[in-house]
């Protein structure tokens, strides 16, 4: 019983670093989705334009809406995976939420 208690405290105690990068990792990952969530405007990698995130948007499945880019579409409940410039033409990949 003791040596079982013993083995999975060591056990932990290896794996916790671990468990630990991973974990910043993944918040890493939704910082960056976060931070664009709340952006009004971004700019374009290519052209250097600022582009709006608020405006009018459609969705990939046909639906128009009004308002911020990175929002669920409440018919397929989906999130725009780029934005485009207007520009430039150039496509910008978002953050993954």
């Amino acid at each position: 019983m003791k040596k079982s208690f013993v083995l999975d405290f060591v056990l932990f105690l290896l794996a916790s670093p671990i468990l630990l990068a991973k974990g910043m990792v993944a918040l890493g990952r939704k910082w960056g989705s976060w931070r664009s969530s709340y952006r009004v405007r971004t700019i374009c990698e290519n052209c250097g334009t600022v582009m709006s995130m608020v405006g009018l948007w459609r969705c990939k499945c046909g639906y128009t809406y009004k308002g911020h880019l990175l929002r669920l579409c409440p018919v397929c409940r989906t999130m725009p995976a780029m934005v485009r410039c207007y520009q430039c033409g150039v496509t910008e990949k978002l953050p993954e939420p």
